[in-house]
């Protein structure tokens, strides 16, 4: 990996740790006598630009739409390095972990939809199971120091980097509702300015940003997610053009802001759910059942079967000194989802009680996910020793 896998560990660790503070900071300040507070600053309105170009939000819209285009574009760039010098640049290594995470977006899809098929409504939200939270996979598997197989950390982490695009696509293409059509005009020349860039070879940042804000800008007024605009420019960018000190030191900057900064605050933000949602009879509901059932079960398995396949159909082979049940372990560990999960109930859900019910679905099923692979794995780790 361009990355070393240590280093990505240590980050995974720490990022992780603060993105679960800050959802530990959100469901107090949710469910204490700073819920008032909170709810004031969730919705307040901030209105940003000049005269008749003016953008007026309530803040969690800036945040799910605006500070998370950093996110978003991390993700991009990380995968373009990926495919560009690291473990995606070679078809054969690349095609397993893109069909693992292929099957581990399609049958929690499909576990989602068996729940929900007859609500219209609640079946808008097929795609929240469909993403692992790459940030905490590697912060759960930092507890276990070298006792992780170096190949399985990076089969997994690729894994989730194909994840992490699928779902971008997925919430470019299915979410959002398209308002006026005159921004389409807008989207299509960030779009095609970008490929000139490209094209071009260009190797500068300054125009690709440029570029992407006229996306973003496209994608806003459109009623589309901006934040996928992020990712957009990420992938846009000819890496190998660049000066290789100048993509570290784009990676070095961006990443702290991204999972420090912007991830904490959106969790703070997205994950404090009133825990008085939290009734017996939420539990059995179709849109729960149909996450938790999607996370535990849908996306191992999927994870699992997708990799399988690939190995079968002779598409390409496992990591070095990597067995199939290595594979099996580290996919319990797909099916912690959340700050991608958590983004799409905020595109898929409007009623807020639909949305809520959700979240705390995403939380519950995520933390036994979590449980359960740790288990496995500690269980594993034991036998080995």
């Amino acid at each position: 990996m361009t990355v070393a896998i240590p280093r990505a560990i240590r980050d995974g660790r720490r990022a992780g740790a603060a993105m679960l503070l800050a959802l530990a900071l959100g469901m107090i300040a949710a469910n204490s006598s700073l819920s008032d507070g909170y709810a004031f600053l969730h919705h307040y309105p901030l209105r940003l630009g000049l005269a008749e170009l003016q953008i007026e939000a309530p803040l969690i819209d800036w945040i799910n739409q605006g500070l998370l285009t950093v996110f978003f574009f991390q993700i991009g760039l990380h995968t373009n390095q990926e495919i560009t010098t690291g473990v995606l640049a070679s078809p054969c290594t690349a095609a397993v972990p893109a069909a693992a995470a292929l099957g581990g977006m399609i049958l929690p899809a499909a576990v989602y939809t068996l729940f929900n098929f007859s609500d219209p409504v609640a079946l808008n939200g097929w795609a929240i199971p469909i993403a692992t939270d790459i940030v905490l996979v590697l912060g759960l598997m930092s507890l276990f120091g070298g006792r992780v197989a170096p190949g399985v950390i990076a089969f997994i982490t690729a894994t989730a980097i194909f994840d992490d695009l699928g779902a971008v696509i997925v919430i470019a293409l299915f979410y959002g509702e398209v308002a006026a059509v005159w921004p389409v005009a807008v989207i299509i020349a960030g779009l095609l300015t970008l490929f000139a860039l490209n094209r071009c070879r260009y190797a500068h940042l300054a125009p690709y940003l440029l570029a992407g804000a006229v996306l973003w800008t496209g994608l806003i007024a459109t009623g589309l997610e901006g934040a996928a605009a992020g990712a957009v420019v990420g992938l846009s960018l000819p890496l190998s053009s660049f000066q290789p000190h100048t993509v570290t030191s784009t990676m070095r900057r961006i990443s702290p802001i991204a999972l420090f900064f912007v991830v904490p605050m959106f969790a703070f933000f997205n994950g404090g759910v009133p825990l008085d949602l939290a009734q017996p009879a939420l539990a059995i509901e179709p849109i729960a059942l149909g996450i938790g059932a999607a996370l535990v079960l849908g996306k191992p398995l999927g994870v699992l079967l997708g990799t399988l396949l690939a190995v079968r159909l002779g598409i390409g082979s496992l990591p070095a000194m990597v067995t199939a049940r290595d594979i099996a372990l580290a996919a319990l560990l797909a099916g912690v989802g959340f700050t991608m999960s958590l983004f799409i109930v905020t595109a898929a859900f409007h009623d807020p009680l639909l949305a809520d019910t959700a979240k705390l679905a995403v939380l519950a099923g995520s933390a036994l996910s979590a449980v359960i692979a740790l288990i496995a794995l500690m269980t594993c780790a034991r036998k080995t020793e």
